[in-house]
Parts: C-alpha cells; sequence; structure tokens
C-alpha cells in the first residue's frame, strides 16, 4: 500500500531568484528548532511497498539526504532516499515528478520507477537502475570517446524536455537577475560590476524561452547504461525560470568535471583535447534538437555564462549557508563532512568567478 498525501500542492519558485531562494531555504533551517527524523526500517518499507524485505542498508548521506539500499526477499533491488532536511511537499514532488517525466515519453530517457512514498518518514522510493553517473564514466581513460557521445545525449534529452515544457517566449527578466546576483555572498570589483552591468543591458534584447525547469540536472544526477540516461534525482519542487538555467548548470557542472581531471592527470594533453569535445557534443545536441533556438545565436553564449556564473554565486550561498549551520548544530558527522567541504569550497568558488567574470566579457556581443 503507497502512502502518500491526499493533495500535492507545490508553489512554484519565484522565477530566476535562485541565490534568494537559498539563502532563505538556511535562514528558516537556522531560525527552526532541530527536529531528528527517525531512519528508514525494514517494517516502514514491509508496510508501504506490501512485501517481505531481507535488506534495508544505509548506502550514501549527506546532511540533507539518507540513502537507503533495498532487497526485496524476492531478489529484486531497490534504493528509498530519505530527505532529512526538508518537508513532506518536497518528497511528494519527487514522487510525483518520476511519473511525469517518464510520461513524457523521452528517447533515450529512463526514469526510475516510483513504488511507494512514506509521508512520515519522507522517503521516495524507487526501483535500483544499474550503471555509473557521468561523473564516475569521466574517471576511465578508455571511456573519453563513450563520454562524448553520452553528453550529446545529454544536450538532446534536455532540449526535448525543456521543448515540452515551454509555456512562452519573453524577455530575458534581467531586473530579477540583476537583484539576484546582487544577493550573492561575494565582493565584486570595479571591473566586474562594469561588466556585469554591462551584460545586463546587452541582455535585455535577449527574448529566452520559459517554463518548468530541472533545477538539478548535472553530471552526478545521471546514470549511463547501454545507450540509456537515467535521471536519479527528479525535481524536489516545481520550479519555474529560464529553460538555459538547466543547460547552463550542466554546461558548469561538466566544466568543474574537466577541470578535475586536468589537475588530477596534468600530463594526458591527447585525453584532454578529446575531453573537451564533451562541451561542444552537449551544445551541439541541444541546439539541434530545440528547433528554435532562445535566446538567439547572438546573445546565447553571453546568456549562458551569466547563468553560470549566477549558478556559482549559488553554490556560494550554499556552501556558506552549510558553515553558519554547522556553528549552530556543532555536532554531527554529516555536518562536520559539510563543514570541511564548504570551507575548501568557497576558494575555488571564488576563483570560479573570476573567471566567469573574464569569459564573459569576451563573449558579449
Amino acid at each position: 500500500m503507497v502512502q502518500t498525501l491526499q493533495t500535492s500542492v507545490v508553489t512554484p519558485a519565484t522565477q530566476c531568484n535562485y541565490i534568494t531562494i537559498v539563502q532563505r531555504k538556511f535562514q528558516d533551517v537556522e531560525s527552526s528548532q532541530s527536529i531528528t527524523l527517525a531512519p528508514l526500517t525494514v517494517s516502514d518499507l514491509e508496510r508501504a511497498l506490501g512485501e517481505k524485505i531481507s535488506r534495508c542498508d544505509l548506502w550514501r548521506k549527506n546532511w540533507r539526504n539518507r540513502i537507503y539500499f533495498v532487497q526485496f526477499a524476492s531478489g529484486e533491488l531497490a534504493v528509498a532516499k530519505q530527505v532529512v532536511r526538508g518537508d513532506d511537499a518536497m518528497v511528494q514532488c519527487q514522487y510525483d515528478q518520476l511519473r511525469a517525466l517518464a510520461a513524457l515519453g523521452i528517447p533515450g530517457l529512463h526514469l526510475p520507477r516510483a513504488l511507494a512514498l512514506i509521508v512520515p518518514k519522507r522517503t521516495v522510493i524507487m526501483e535500483f537502475v544499474p550503471g555509473p553517473t557521468l561523473r564516475e564514466l569521466s574517471r576511465h581513460d578508455d571511456s573519453t570517446d563513450e563520454l562524448v557521445a553520452v553528453c550529446e545525449l545529454c544536450g538532446q534529452i534536455l532540449a526535448r524536455i525543456h521543448l515540452a515544457w515551454t509555456q512562452e517566449i519573453a524577455p530575458m527578466p534581467v531586473e530579477v537577475l540583476a537583484r539576484d546576483l546582487a544577493a550573492a555572498p561575494w565582493h565584486l570589483s570595479s571591473r566586474e560590476k562594469a561588466i556585469l552591468n554591462s551584460s545586463l543591458e546587452t541582455l535585455a534584447q535577449a527574448n529566452v524561452s520559459v517554463g518548468q525547469v530541472c533545477y538539478d540536472y548535472q553530471s552526478k544526477n545521471l546514470l549511463y547504461n547501454k545507450g540509456e540516461l537515467t535521471l536519479i534525482d527528479p525535481p524536489d519542487a516545481l520550479w519555474q525560470g529560464i529553460h538555459l538555467w538547466d543547460y547552463s548548470r550542466f554546461r558548469g557542472g561538466l566544466r568543474r568535471m574537466l577541470w578535475r581531471i586536468y589537475l588530477r592527470q596534468p600530463l594526458q594533453r591527447h585525453r584532454h583535447a578529446r575531453l573537451r569535445e564533451t562541451l561542444s557534443a552537449f551544445k551541439r545536441g541541444y541546439i539541434e534538437s530545440f528547433n528554435k533556438q532562445h535566446p538567439e545565436p547572438a546573445y546565447f553564449a553571453a546568456a549562458t555564462r551569466l547563468l553560470e556564473l549566477q549558478h556559482t554565486g549559488m553554490s556560494m550561498a550554499m556552501n556558506q549557508g552549510k558553515l553558519n549551520l554547522a556553528r549552530r548544530l556543532k555536532s554531527g558527522r554529516p555536518i562536520l563532512a559539510a563543514t570541511k567541504t564548504s570551507l575548501a569550497t568557497l576558494p575555488l568558488l571564488e576563483l570560479e568567478k573570476r573567471w566567469l567574470f573574464r569569459q564573459l566579457a569576451c563573449e558579449l556581443p
């Protein structure tokens, strides 16, 4: 028997103010009382699924989620995701979006089958899907050619999702973006401020595709197996915004992934050159599948880079929020791990911010 909410009402996020939303979420967490969510148990699973469970092992965890590996008595496998910091609406939305995305029928895209929802434990149970993530695939020297083809497929699939979700073609909301970028926890030089102002003024002339966005379409959330991609982390809210946000977020994450490979394997120049083709393959797959390009080619590069910059600002806000939360809680292994990661990540994000501003200056039409 599937335990579910009677209604699924999720308020869409305000368009494009992702930095502000992250900051508000951390403020809400810091101001709320600490409530410990009990771990998932075998009896929880058996009541929800109506089947005998032989194993339920904690597989992975961080400060937000616990991921369990589940084995049925029949031998079938499943994964249970428990949202430690969140609310009932988030898990209900993820459960619904697994079905909604699967219903689009996009070739090459697989969604894990939703098996059950346990609201009191804020847990979504879905089928287990084998295969490496794109991030894991990139670590193998013999998979470089395959990774290029997979990134092109990622672009094609994202474009088809956006085509299905397009609500309108509208002017780029530069005023909303300006306010959101101003909220980022960074310091801008006078030159960076000038580049940002010039970018916003230029991109006010661009039209963009607007509608529901995936929000977290990234290499770590995509599995690849036998020519098919599986999205393992569906949206936890009905995010609304510029579709180019999803494109920019994947591209920025792919670029960071390549940077890590360059640092770890600095002498493999030939492989580096081949890996750089993943960026152009992703763009090619996206543009060729999105039959009407928005924004138009003259503004595409600058708009992409500006939204990559917004994602960097959002990452800064998220890592700063983790540090503030750790100072308040002062305990817990997941919180401690998040603190160490944030302390190491913030200086790197500052370097990325400076690089993005230099690129943005070069790409303005």
